[in-house]
């Protein structure tokens, strides 16, 4: 009997977001990749409906890269947003 060997555990911060998506099997809606494991990547909106869309291990990190890069070149600080807070001790209505 074949025990499948686990996969390598990433350490840097990009491998470590790629690995945290959910993957499934499916067909990768960028590169002709079918019955590989993709996860869900966003949708299209139509006044037909919506349409998911699945991307490969590959394609999350080339779209990923490319929003990376282009964050860089907007040269745009990120901006942290704080959400209001209740007071300490009130009670929600």
């Amino acid at each position: 009997m074949t025990v499948p060997l686990p996969e390598p555990t990433p350490t840097d911060c990009l491998g470590v977001l790629i690995a945290a998506y959910d993957y499934k099997m499916g067909s990768c809606f960028r590169c002709p990749r079918k019955g590989t494991r993709v996860t869900s990547f966003g949708e299209i909106s139509s006044a037909e409906g919506v349409t998911p869309l699945y991307a490969c291990r590959e394609c999350v990190q080339e779209l990923l890269t490319m929003h990376d890069r282009q964050m860089e070149r907007m040269d745009t600080p990120l901006r942290m947003i704080q959400l209001p807070r209740s007071p300490r001790g009130a009670e929600a209505t």
